[in-house]
């Protein structure tokens, strides 16, 4: 597969099919994020032990695309996920609450939740030159992420900017 072809499988329910061959046409230039509502989920499981983890991870991941939403990152047992932050996606309404609500059920104590939405930036970020990735800022992360650390497990709040 070549790289171009790889960009396209990676890339392409993601970015506008036209803003993508012009980026594979010519010389990688990022273009400017965007702005608008992004509704974002953070979750945060726990187990026994690193295998058990891993499949809470996985069924995070595959809830959180049957729901609609971008799976933005997962570091360890951190899962990111988000709504309507690029051209071809939609925001139907509930789907955060939907989503946060079949994650607690399915998860029970193994897993706290921090969500909500707030206005922020979203595109390609990163360097043309090293890996650009397809994902948001929020200019209140650090506080998401730390209300999110201070949840027990089993627990979910709704994060208010």
């Amino acid at each position: 597969m070549s790289e171009k072809q790889r960009i396209r499988q990676i890339f392409g329910k993601l970015v506008d099919p036209v803003k993508l061959e012009s980026l594979l046409a010519g010389p990688l230039q990022r273009e400017p994020l965007a702005q608008g509502r992004i509704e974002f989920v953070l979750a945060l499981v726990g187990g026994g032990n690193p295998d058990e983890i891993s499949g809470l991870v996985g069924r995070v991941a595959d809830i959180a695309s049957a729901h609609g939403a971008v799976v933005q990152g997962m570091i360890g047992p951190l899962v990111s996920m988000a709504f309507g932050m690029h051209p071809i996606s939609t925001i139907k309404p509930g789907c955060r609450i939907s989503l946060v609500n079949e994650l607690h059920q399915q998860l029970a104590g193994h897993i706290k939740i921090i969500h909500g939405a707030a206005d922020g930036h979203y595109g390609l970020i990163g360097s043309c030159e090293t890996t650009l990735l397809y994902s948001f800022l929020l200019p209140q992360f650090e506080a998401v992420l730390g209300a999110l650390i201070r949840l027990e497990f089993g627990q979910t709040e709704e994060f208010t900017p």
